[in-house]
């Protein structure tokens, strides 16, 4: 009896449970970018929509500060629904203000200015508001 010796070849290459399991763990990582970069994407609009409120908010405010005639901050109330400017559709500016005092028999007389900004798109509208007394 003739005793054959067997060599064993050394194997290069991946088998395929290595391969599935390289696989798998490669859609787990891409599952998890995917999910990051649409929250990302998510936020990036949320925070524009709530930078473009802000700055009409601080707009209207800034107007209203800068009028020449006290009396005249009352012709501001109202609700805007169409903002001019590039980026405003969509947006509502409602504006009130508010009279304390004033009376001749009074010692204070101020407006307290309100400016809230909101779009359908925001989850919370942005709210301004601001004391100007009389000049």
């Amino acid at each position: 009896m003739t005793l054959r010796r067997h060599r064993w070849r050394t194997r290069t290459g991946f088998t395929l449970v290595e391969t599935v399991v390289a696989l798998i763990i490669l859609g787990f990582a891409l599952l998890g970018l995917a999910l990051f970069v649409s929250r990302m994407a998510s936020a990036g609009t949320a925070s524009h929509f709530l930078g473009t409120a802000n700055e009409l908010a601080a707009d209207r405010i800034e107007t209203m500060q800068t009028a020449t005639i006290y009396s005249q901050l009352d012709a501001f109330a109202g609700t805007e629904t169409n903002i001019p400017g590039p980026g405003n559709a969509g947006f509502t500016r409602q504006t009130i203000v508010r009279h304390v005092g004033g009376g001749t028999t009074d010692s204070v007389d101020y407006r307290i200015i309100t400016v809230v900004v909101a779009n359908p798109a925001m989850a919370n509208s942005v709210r301004k508001t601001t004391v100007i007394a009389a000049f």
